[in-house]
């Protein structure tokens, strides 16, 4: 009799792929567990970069760069306090000197003299002995018509030396000047604008003027007033950063002055450059001013940006030792006492601190 072995073998083949199957989960399990258990490694430590600066020793020096403006200087308005007629008018530019002509009224000439005083009175015999006196007589003098030396005495000799005067001008040969005929100005001067018209009436107020070496002006807050006192010398930028440099020649009273934040006080300052030809073809231009002050010499100096503050107040700097790039650089805090800052520095002048030492700075 013949058996059937097809189910047998069926089931043969089965058991062996569970078996394997049931090997794989078990590794898997086992795998999944032991990888539970391992603490899994600690991040490697990345160095912490920081930034270091040397302290140094030196000068402390302040500079402060400030705006100004170069164009001729002094600019005020001259007429005259005679009546009549403008006639004539000098053109724009025209530099005018002592015994030069300012304008014509009604014909005649009103001429510049070199003076502080500004004309007040007729000059005329018979007249009180004054400074006007001198100061005509020594213009007098200065143009070849005064023959003896000046003083305050309107004299026989100072009437003569009118006439002169009056007839190399084409006027009639009085010996007296009426008020307005003559205009004094400290130096000389240049046109800057006519503010009359030729046919207007006479005024007080025909030229706009100027001095005929061009300025700069500046105006420093009055906190900065120590950098510029009188006969300082200082750098400026013209346009186009062409270099120059000049001099503090007068600092006026403090004035308002309209700035971004406001109204604040400042101080005016003129100064002069020392090469006038180096302001050739510029005029009412805006110029830069570098103002220096020396605050120090042979003082340990550090970068401000090094400075921690104490907890119970003052301040000290963080010393580095070795590579400060790397991980681990050994590092002292020093508690230092501050002296004068300027530029970016402080004067450190108490403390244990060297000139060489290596100091953490903030980025």
């Amino acid at each position: 009799m013949t058996r059937d072995l097809t189910p047998t073998r069926r089931r043969s083949r089965r058991a062996p792929v569970l078996v394997v199957v049931g090997v794989v989960t078990v590794a898997a399990v086992t795998t999944a567990a032991m990888m539970a258990r391992t603490p899994a490694a600690p991040p490697r430590a990345e160095p912490i970069a920081v930034e270091t600066a040397t302290v140094t020793r030196g000068d402390l020096v302040e500079q402060v760069r400030v705006p100004g403006t170069l164009a001729h200087g002094s600019p005020r308005e001259l007429g005259t306090s005679l009546t009549g007629v403008v006639t004539a008018l000098p053109a724009v530019g025209t530099t005018v000197a002592p015994g030069g002509e300012l304008f014509r009224v009604n014909d005649a000439p009103v001429v510049l003299m070199r003076g502080e005083q500004p004309a007040w009175r007729a000059f005329a015999s018979g007249m009180k002995d004054g400074a006007d006196v001198r100061q005509l007589e020594e213009n007098l003098s200065a143009l070849g018509f005064l023959r003896q030396s000046p003083d305050q005495k309107f004299t026989h000799a100072t009437a003569t030396a009118v006439k002169r005067w009056q007839k190399s001008l084409g006027l009639e040969q009085t010996g007296t000047i009426d008020v307005g005929q003559v205009v004094f100005s400290p130096a000389d001067v240049r046109v800057q604008e006519a503010k009359a018209q030729v046919g207007d009436e006479a005024g007080p107020e025909l030229l706009a003027v100027t001095k005929t070496v061009k300025e700069v002006q500046v105006f420093l807050d009055t906190s900065q007033q120590a950098l510029a006192p009188l006969g300082t010398a200082v750098t400026l930028a013209l346009p186009g950063g062409a270099p120059a440099t000049g001099v503090v020649v007068a600092a006026g009273a403090p004035v308002e002055r309209d700035g971004a934040t406001g109204t604040s006080l400042k101080i005016p300052l003129t100064i002069a450059l020392d090469d006038p030809q180096a302001a050739d073809g510029l005029d009412n231009v805006s110029v830069t001013v570098l103002l220096t002050q020396n605050k120090g010499a042979d003082l340990l100096l550090v970068p401000v940006i090094a400075l921690l503050a104490e907890p119970g107040g003052g301040f000290a700097v963080e010393v580095t030792r070795g590579d400060a790039s790397q991980d681990g650089t050994a590092s002292r805090r020093v508690s230092i006492e501050l002296g004068a800052f300027a530029d970016g520095l402080v004067a450190v002048v108490g403390g244990d601190l060297s000139e060489g030492d290596t100091v953490v700075v903030a980025k």
